[in-house]
């Protein structure tokens, strides 16, 4: 009897464990920064790299997520995920794996790391893989891009009518091309576009932030 109850009482504390685990994870927050190295964007990582470390990093808190994905030629590949972490519950484990990832991102930023092609969706889509399965109750991407997407021949890009259900997206530090400057609306058009297939696909949001220094500000918005 004494076996059958010590039994049960294990299981109710297990069960308890496993359902504040789950509790937990509507209060966590799963960042996905995206980074375009093609063209003329690939000169930008550094400072990418910085507004990463500047903005999104000091936001976490011990159970948040973080995934840094590069953009490339064919950009929905395991291979493009940079580096990755989820901060510890104990806070000065936490710090020092804060410490561990901006090393990583300085060493991507001084690299030489550069695309002839763009494939923008497939990062996306590689993100949104990321996010949905950290099932944090926030899940947000960072796209720094020109959002201009050239795809390789015969590289097919279809969004899911779910592909971001439940993600807030924001394109960042978006440079203008030479043809944008000679006809705004080519920019504009551009970008609502995007913002067109993110929403037609389950996104929350959609959004541009010109400011790097407004993402915390951001960060707390969707949050709430």
């Amino acid at each position: 009897m004494q076996t059958i109850i010590k039994n049960a009482v294990l299981a109710v504390t297990l069960a308890t464990a496993v359902a504040g685990c789950t509790d937990s994870k509507q209060y966590e927050t799963s960042y996905c920064s995206l980074i375009d190295i093609s063209g003329t964007y690939a000169a930008e990582k550094l400072s990418v790299v910085n507004t990463v470390k500047a903005g999104i990093v000091p936001q976490m808190i011990p159970g948040d997520s973080l995934f840094f994905v590069k953009i490339d030629s064919n950009s929905y590949s395991e291979d493009n995920l940079v580096t990755k972490l989820t901060l510890d519950y104990r806070p000065t484990r936490a710090n020092s794996q804060k410490l561990a990832v901006a090393r990583k991102l300085d060493d991507f930023g001084k690299g030489r790391a550069r695309s002839n092609l763009t494939d923008i969706s497939g990062a996306l889509m590689l993100c949104s893989d990321y996010l949905k399965a950290a099932q944090s109750g926030t899940k947000v991407m960072f796209v720094f891009s020109d959002m201009n997407e050239e795809l390789p021949k015969g590289v097919v890009r279809k969004f899911a009518d779910d592909e971001f259900d439940g993600i807030d997206i924001v394109a960042m530090n978006i440079i203008k091309l030479n043809k944008d400057s000679v006809n705004p609306e080519v920019y504009r058009t551009r970008l609502e576009q995007w913002h067109q297939r993110a929403t037609a696909s389950g996104a929350r949001s959609w959004n541009t932030l010109i400011d790097a220094t407004k993402i915390p500000e951001y960060i707390q918005q969707v949050k709430l």
